[in-house]
């Protein structure tokens, strides 16, 4: 019962992905492995969480089925009921366990992931049910940024989403507009990475400080300009962000925006006379910035050892790492 090919899973876990309960609980009765998984197949609980069977994953779990095993390229069960919005197999998962620092940690994952995907009914029981608003997940549980930055609490998720209803639920139960942890990015930050700029605006007005950076952290703007978002750029700068500051040892917003060739915001970044008149430092003026620039190729960019990449890519590549090449860093811009 536990043959496999390349084509087919093992038979338990087949007749639970296919919502036959008699066959699993016959399997379970002959000796199956409950909780049987590999790095190519899920395990029958993951399954029938995926298929939003309850009567199967009430079956497993009476047989002591595992809801923290993850197999194959599914995740974990709760994170699955909890994407596709299916209270009633999240309520099942919670009565099982008794302990509150393991139900604390099921309604903290569950938040994040309902945040992350949308479901507002499931993010709103799941607060009426007790869950911790500002409660992190653990690493290993944290949805990731495109930039590889670690998504630990619901607010972040909703806003990194894109869901406005979400935040604005959030907020209003009482959620943390800043950031949980000096490594990890604040919801405005997630935001304005994924060019959000409803949410952008509604954490501002809820209090979210738009400056926010550290060693580790770029600025909401430096996010904006790395992904030549001028419409956020120029959010941000009425809102009043300060476009001088350097975050997760990243060059200035206009060193950025000039490295990867996106002229209308470095128009946009030089219309803000500060540029011109301030030495940003380490970097020089704006003006210096530019005319060390201006002779670059545009269509190509050379590397160090003569090959050549493409030029949004090596621009990039300039701006993220130009303080490896003044002061020897190789430490990563984004992520520890």
């Amino acid at each position: 019962m536990d043959a496999q090919t390349q084509q087919f899973p093992p038979a338990f876990q087949g007749a639970a992905s296919k919502e036959h309960k008699e066959i699993v609980e016959l399997l379970l009765d002959n000796g199956a492995e409950i909780d049987a998984h590999d790095q190519r197949c899920s395990t029958a609980l993951q399954c029938a969480v995926a298929t939003c069977n309850k009567r199967l994953v009430e079956l497993l779990l009476d047989k002591g089925a595992g809801i923290d095993i993850q197999g194959g390229i599914l995740p974990k069960p709760v994170n699955i009921a909890s994407a596709n919005g299916n209270w009633r197999i999240l309520k099942l998962f919670l009565t099982r366990y008794v302990d509150a620092q393991a139900q604390g940690d099921i309604l903290a994952r569950a938040l994040v992931v309902a945040a992350l995907h949308g479901q507002r009914r499931i993010v709103q029981l799941l607060v009426l049910n007790g869950a911790n608003l500002n409660q992190q997940v653990e690493s290993s549980g944290a949805v990731l940024l495109s930039t590889g930055e670690r998504l630990m609490t619901a607010l972040q998720a909703a806003a990194a989403g894109g869901h406005k209803s979400v935040v604005k639920l959030l907020i209003k139960s009482g959620a943390d507009v800043g950031a949980p942890h000096h490594r990890s990015v604040t919801p405005l930050q997630a935001a304005a990475t994924r060019g959000h700029r409803g949410i952008v605006r509604l954490l501002l007005d809820n209090g979210a400080g738009i400056d926010e950076h550290n060693q580790h952290s770029p600025t909401a703007i430096q996010r904006a300009v790395v992904n030549g978002d001028r419409e956020m750029t120029d959010l941000l700068l009425c809102r009043g962000a300060d476009a001088s500051l350097q975050g997760a040892r990243l060059a200035p917003p206009l060193y950025i925006a000039v490295a990867m060739g996106h002229k209308s915001i470095v128009r946009l970044l030089l219309s803000h006379d500060s540029y011109i008149k301030t030495p940003s430092e380490r970097y020089g003026t704006a003006l210096i910035v530019m005319l060390s620039l201006r002779h670059r190729p545009k269509d190509q960019v050379h590397s160090h050892g003569g090959s050549v990449m493409g030029d949004h890519d090596s621009r990039l590549l300039q701006a993220l790492m130009l303080e490896d090449r003044r002061y020897g860093d190789e430490e990563s811009k984004f992520t520890d």
